[in-house]
């Protein structure tokens, strides 16, 4: 009997569902694959859940390309399995740094992270991209981000006109601490000119770490003669917070943050597909609100009693300063591990005019952009109602 191996080499997925691909690649029963194109398949979700299991089979991976995936986080041993790694393509994502983790790699020739929104690159990686280029030559392609010209950033500056890394380019735009955009190639001529208070800057900050020292030191040393009262009251809370998980039971699903007249959208599109659909119950503000007690209080009662909540953001809601109280007990939900989900839907705005305040939560938080185009529509409902309802399936 002749059995027919099939030796999978490359694999390319545009469009699909991460899961559908996952699947398909876990069932060769060969390591051979060199060459993974991924793009728009909702990778971002995928490494949220899995981490590095999501890429445990990729061992002989030499080229990767998972463009346009809203990735803007790596897990630290994502890249783990993957040490023969050559070319990576992570352009149009949502990287506000190159991930550190790059640097435990010793093949990588190629790195694009164009498109992303990087304002710097660390010296760890600096270092790392210097190590490649003298080791076997290196690419690094790094146009379209939104770096930033500033005291903090004069070695990178200085290190674009220096490296023997092969660029993409010498002068990248840059953004000045006034707003004034120009680009890395003036800001190495000037810098003496654009950076003159730096050192005033410096000492400052010197001045700082010296009086935090010696603040922290204090505080260890009045943390040591109080250890036992400390050990007993941390034993207390975490004993309390693993039995309220063991029982824990959420009066609602999903909680709703909006401002304005999208509430006629959430109660026409949102609220029908959530509660009618996909049986869940949901809070928004003041239709579920009782009477009586404050906006405050409300809000405060029902967050803790969802297990996600959504923060709806439109154009309304980033003039509205109302929903910050959201946003503050969302992250201390989160982190107490009261909160399982924090998803962001932008709606009618693009994803860099989300308010800065939610930087806080970034690590927290799953964004998904409601799409103009009605064909991208059932993707987005996919998407939405993983992140929901993962975890309630996971428990029936």
């Amino acid at each position: 009997m002749i059995i027919l191996q099939i030796r999978l080499e490359t694999y390319i997925s545009n469009g699909g569902d991460y899961a559908f691909a996952w699947n398909q690649l876990k069932r060769s029963p060969y390591n051979t694959l060199k060459t993974i194109v991924w793009k728009k398949a909702d990778l971002d979700i995928a490494i949220r859940l899995y981490r590095n299991q999501f890429f445990k089979d990729t061992r002989s991976i030499e080229s990767m390309d998972i463009f346009e995936n809203d990735n803007w986080y790596f897990p630290d041993d994502l890249l783990n399995p993957m040490p023969n790694l050559t070319y990576l393509y992570l352009s149009k994502n949502s990287f506000q740094s190159i991930p550190v983790q790059l640097s435990d790699l010793t093949k990588v020739k190629m790195l694009d992270v164009r498109k992303n929104r990087l304002t710097s690159v660390s010296s760890a990686i600096r270092g790392w991209a210097d190590k490649m280029q003298e080791l076997h030559g290196m690419t690094l392609q790094l146009t379209n981000n939104a770096f930033e010209c500033n005291c903090d950033n004069i070695d990178f500056i200085r290190w674009i006109q220096t490296t023997k890394v092969n660029l993409d380019s010498r002068s990248y735009k840059c953004k000045l601490s006034n707003g004034t955009i120009i680009d890395t190639l003036i800001a190495y001529n000037s810098l003496y000119d654009l950076f003159a208070d730096c050192k005033n800057t410096m000492w400052l900050t010197f001045a700082s770490t010296l009086l935090s020292t010696f603040i922290t030191i204090s505080l260890l040393l009045l943390a040591y003669n109080r250890r036992w009262k400390i050990i007993f009251s941390i034993y207390g809370v975490i004993r309390r917070v693993v039995e309220r998980k063991v029982w824990r039971i959420y009066q609602y699903d999903v909680y709703i943050s909006y401002e304005g007249d999208i509430v006629i959208w959430i109660k026409n599109v949102l609220i029908p597909k959530l509660g009618t659909e996909w049986r869940l119950t949901v809070c928004i503000k003041y239709p579920d609100f009782l009477p009586g007690p404050s906006q405050a209080d409300n809000e405060a009662e029902s967050i803790p009693n969802s297990r996600s909540i959504i923060f709806l953001i439109t154009p309304e809601f980033i003039s509205s300063r109302d929903c910050m109280f959201e946003l503050d007990r969302s992250k201390y939900e989160r982190i107490t591990k009261n909160l399982e989900r924090i998803i962001i839907i932008t709606k009618d705005i693009s994803i860099t005019d989300i308010p800065v305040e939610f930087s806080y939560i970034w690590n927290h938080a799953f964004i998904v952009q409601w799409p103009k185009n009605l064909e991208d529509l059932d993707d987005t409902w996919r998407k939405l109602r993983m992140l929901i309802t993962d975890r309630l399936i996971a428990k029936q």
